[in-house]
């Protein structure tokens, strides 16, 4: 064999080699729904209720440890419906059944988010030196966001109930007042992580953060307000992406307004 043919040998080689990179990471290693069902995961054709959500973390648990590659995917056609189940608000809408108490569903969703915490960092994996799951961790941000949106929505719905019996949960909606406003500069922290997350990504987690400081502002105080508008300014100054930019000015014009 000639030098010349030696040659191109080796450069076909190497292509096949980077082909065959490039397919490991782009290959799909998640589930079907049956086979994460008989591994201990809910129906996803249905709405998932707190001890669906338990039977989620244990299952993905298991699964991180023993294959860790292989968690339901946003865009999968094997997953994807797992994963829209997994972060689907719709497992929040008990707070609207009449059917529980409100002490009911206070005890409820005081659970999710140490569900969604769980979850996200079971979603949490490195490869080659950025996340595995980059998709989903933007879907699971936006989750927590609701997660402490109908907290607050059920609080005041509490708040403004008669029932004596929720005369002792009233106070807690300070609480949850406090665990929303330390989550939206965590959010915005992530806004900034554009080395890990896509463009489209942090352009969605941005208008999830414009469109729930819409509906919570005017609960807030002007202490509040201003707590928040300090890490809006600091990242919309630091975003180089025009889409967020335009996100987190329209967030600052809202809460600098009276």
């Amino acid at each position: 064999m000639n030098y010349q043919n030696l040659k191109h040998l080796i450069i076909l080689f190497t292509i096949i080699i980077s082909a065959s990179s490039c397919n490991l990471l782009v290959r799909d290693h998640s589930l079907k729904p049956d086979d994460y069902i008989k591994l201990g995961m809910p129906d996803n054709n249905k709405v998932w209720t707190n001890d669906d959500y338990v039977a989620v973390n244990i299952t993905l648990s298991s699964l991180k440890m023993n294959d860790p590659l292989s968690l339901p995917r946003k865009n999968s056609r094997k997953s994807g419906e797992v994963f829209q189940r997994l972060v689907s608000p719709e497992n929040l809408n008990f707070i609207y059944d009449t059917v529980f108490p409100l002490r009911t569903k206070a005890y409820f969703i005081q659970y999710y988010p140490r569900f969604q915490t769980e979850i996200e960092q079971m979603y949490t994996i490195d490869y080659k030196g950025k996340p595995y799951y980059s998709e989903e961790l933007i879907d699971l941000h936006i989750f927590g966001l609701h997660i402490q949106d109908r907290m607050l929505e059920l609080g005041w719905i509490i708040d403004r109930s008669e029932d004596p019996e929720t005369e002792g949960l009233k106070g807690g909606m300070q609480s949850v007042q406090y665990n929303y406003l330390r989550l939206i500069p965590r959010l915005l922290d992530e806004l900034l992580e554009s080395e890990s997350y896509t463009p489209d990504g942090l352009e969605r987690l941005s208008l999830a953060i414009a469109e729930s400081l819409t509906r919570n502002k005017e609960w807030m105080n002007r202490e509040n307000k201003d707590y928040l508008l300090t890490s809006l300014k600091s990242t919309a100054e630091k975003s180089k992406t025009g889409a967020i930019k335009e996100n987190l000015g329209k967030c600052i014009e809202i809460l600098q307004s009276r």
